[in-house]
Parts: structure tokens; sequence; C-alpha cells
């Protein structure tokens, strides 16, 4: 168990950079209606690894608490980035949110349908005693 308390801050870490990349990066270049479905994507990979950090950082939340809470903090960061100080149309402002709450949600769902090795690698459950071939879902 602590050496999954250990192993979150790489994860985090990863997810944090990743999420200002997204800020940044959806800052420099405009909004396109057509380059949605790329923020979706970029969205989708910042919630894998905030899903890892979460998952090893609180290993007792198992993964009822582990994916509503990425969903929540990917809700509230990515609306952050993409509201604030944006001067697109309105429009455009949400559709991008809506896509990146569908890359959020896309992570979330394929979490609990991965294969028990998958899920054991990517939650941090490798050390975690009890029955190996059914991690916590």
């Amino acid at each position: 168990m602590l050496r999954n308390k250990a192993a979150w801050w790489p994860w985090a870490l990863s997810a944090a950079l990743c999420y200002l990349l997204i800020a940044v990066l959806g800052r420099r270049y405009p909004l396109v209606s057509g380059s949605l479905w790329w923020g979706s994507a970029a969205y989708a990979l910042w919630a894998a690894l905030a899903l890892g950090a979460i998952a090893r950082r609180w290993p007792g939340w198992t993964a009822y608490g582990w994916r509503p809470a990425t969903i929540l903090l990917g809700a509230l960061l990515s609306a952050i980035a993409i509201f604030l100080g944006n001067h697109a149309p309105s429009r455009l402002l949400i559709d991008s949110w809506m896509t990146a709450l569908i890359g959020i949600a896309v992570v979330t769902i394929i979490a609990r349908f991965v294969p028990a090795a998958v899920a054991r690698r990517w939650f941090g459950q490798e050390s975690r005693h009890g029955n190996p071939l059914h991690p916590p879902r």
C-alpha cells in the first residue's frame, strides 16, 4: 500500500504537465470548429493520467471514487482552460467544453472495462493484497 502512495506523484506531475500544455496551446491557437475533437483527445490523455494519479494517491476510494473525482476535476479544469479569458463565440466555447468532457468521460468508462492486469497497472494495485484476478473496479 505504501508503494502505491509513493508512486502517485509521477502520474500527477504528468497530468499537470499535460493540462498546462492543453491550456497553453488552447490560448495560442484559436478555436476552430473543425479542431474541437483534438481537444477531446487531449483531455482524454489528461484523464488517463489523472485517473492513474488519483487511484494511486487515494487507493481506499476504489474505482467508485476515482472515476467521479476524475470527471469532476476534469470538468472544472477544462472549464477554466476553455472559458477563462477566451473571447471566441460562446457556442464555440460550449462545444469545445462538451467535447473535452466527452474525452474525459470516455476514459472513465473505458477504465471500467479494461482487462484486470491493465487495471492493476493503471491504478497502482500491483502490490495490493487480495485476489489478483479481481482488481477494484
